[in-house]
């Protein structure tokens, strides 16, 4: 009995072995959640490397459901989900395939969206996805961006380190040295000039004070003594007659002709006293010289006017500023040469040259029916040349903002720089072009903004900034990044000082 009790004991053992080996399957099969109590929806991705059949679908960390399958369809992979029944999904829900690990396992991580009112329900599509880059990808996308750095290299040396090239950033900071220069010679010959005038005018001031001064003082000195000598002359004249009017002969004849020349001096001494006496009452060019203040008062006024002049001249700061912007998708150097006049530390007035490398542009439109110039009879014709562009502004700056208008790159412009850190870091906004672009069709404002790195452990002449280009427009937006240099004109002078002005 005992035979047969054994056998049937490891049998049932092994029957039931195998039905929970059945059952544990089907478990795994059909994930932890079962194939009751769930809904379906579907999501459609590019690349669903790394992401597994029956892979985990969480929300906030917590397993809500598994991936059913995965088909093909039409290029994209189709993810099949399944998601408890207790966890709704709306319209705008979201699903991101995130990485679980280092080792590349990919889960399904969904949020729920906000939409109540539009529930997803079964065999629902989420819209919305994102898909984590994997590593393959970012290699290749840095690839790329390694091939954009090598060509943005190779310009940047061709455009920067060619001095022999007069198209090049290296030509034009030659040109900007030999321009340096002869500011340099033309500011040390202004102020050479005003210093040379200053001292002339002094010195002849000086020379009518003391005149002005010692004649005054020693004038009634001066008029008696001519008083005493005019009666001296007179007596000695008097005498002289007495003596003539005796002598006889020869004597009488010499003697004649001395009483006509003495009667010549008196005459002399006559017109000599009548001279005085003008000068003293302030008659004639001398005596109003002498006499009156009115005369000096005006060159002291000429001189006060020619001061208010020269005072904001010697006051008057210039600033160079030299700087190159490379734009990415020009593919080109665009470059500023600009002169700043500033009378007072919260205002100046700006001048800049500008090498555009879209160039300048100008529209030309032709009618061929000379009797009615419909738009369908016009005829445009646009012209694409190197010439410079050029701005001329007007700016003034309140606490940390400051605004310019005038003209920006040949249009009427509005600007505002906001300035922070101890003027550290700017930022700079530029708004022209209205209503037409410069190939004369209707287009939005051209705005260029830009961010503007000036240290001062730097001396603040060395400058980065990057920004961007017609940000409105986008079939030609750009954006760009570069540098530039600025100096004064008290940069030039100490320069100048050192090194001596060349002569040729």
């Amino acid at each position: 009995m005992k035979k047969f009790f054994t056998p049937l004991k490891v049998g049932l053992l092994t029957l039931v072995v195998i039905v929970a080996t059945v059952m544990a399957l089907r478990t795994v099969e059909q994930g932890a959640l079962g194939g009751g109590g769930t809904y379906r929806v579907h999501a459609l991705l590019d690349n669903v490397l790394g992401v597994a059949k029956r892979s985990r679908v969480v929300m906030a960390g917590i397993d809500v459901g598994y991936i059913e399958s995965i088909d093909l369809v039409g290029g994209r992979a189709r993810l099949n989900l399944r998601i408890r029944d207790d966890v709704p999904l709306y319209r705008d829900a979201t699903l991101a395939k995130v990485s679980e690990s280092l080792l590349g396992d990919k889960i399904i991580d969904l949020s729920p969206g906000r939409d109540t009112a539009h529930p997803l329900g079964d065999e629902g599509t989420i819209k919305i996805v994102y898909e984590e880059k994997d590593f393959s990808e970012i290699f290749r996308t840095l690839d790329g961006v390694t091939k954009d750095i090598k060509g943005v290299t190779q310009s940047l040396r061709e455009t920067i380190g060619r001095f022999d090239r007069e198209d090049s950033l290296g030509g034009v900071i030659t040109r900007m040295r030999d321009i340096a220069d002869n500011v340099a010679k033309l500011t040390a010959q202004v102020n050479d000039t005003f210093d040379r005038g200053r001292y002339k005018i002094e010195r002849i001031l000086d020379d009518v004070a003391g005149i002005s001064a010692g004649t005054r003082g020693r004038y009634a000195e001066i008029l008696e003594n001519v008083r005493v000598v005019s009666a001296e002359m007179r007596t000695l004249v008097n005498n002289l007659n007495g003596i003539v009017g005796r002598g006889e002969g020869d004597l009488k004849k010499s003697v004649g002709d001395v009483r006509a020349t003495l009667a010549k001096a008196g005459k002399i001494l006559d017109n000599l006293e009548a001279i005085t006496r003008k000068v003293q009452n302030g008659e004639g060019t001398l005596g109003r010289l002498l006499t009156d203040d009115r005369p000096v008062s005006k060159v002291e006024g000429v001189l006060d006017d020619v001061s208010s002049i020269t005072r904001p001249l010697s006051k008057l700061r210039i600033d160079l500023d030299l700087h190159s912007e490379y734009h990415v998708r020009q593919n080109g150097a665009k470059n500023y040469l600009g002169v700043k006049l500033v009378p007072k530390s919260d205002k100046y007035y700006m001048f800049e040259l500008i090498d555009d490398p879209r160039g300048k542009v100008e529209v030309i439109e032709t009618c061929t029916d000379t009797d009615d110039c419909t738009p369908e009879s016009r005829h445009k014709e646009i012209r694409i040349t190197d010439d410079l562009k050029w701005s001329l502004q007007f700016a003034k700056r309140l606490y940390f903002a400051e605004f310019r208008f005038g003209i920006i790159e040949g249009t009427g412009g509005l600007g505002m720089n906001l300035y922070f850190f101890d003027d550290d870091l700017q930022l700079k906004f530029d708004v022209f072009e209205f209503g037409k672009n410069e190939y004369g069709v209707e287009a939005l404002p051209r705005i260029k903004a830009t961010v503007l790195y000036r240290p001062s452990w730097l001396a603040r002449h060395i400058y980065l900034t990057a920004g961007g280009d017609d940000f409105l427009n986008q079939n030609v937006f750009d954006y760009f990044f570069g540098a530039g240099i600025t100096f004064t004109d008290r940069d030039l002078k100490a320069i100048l000082y050192t090194t001596g002005v060349p002569t040729p």
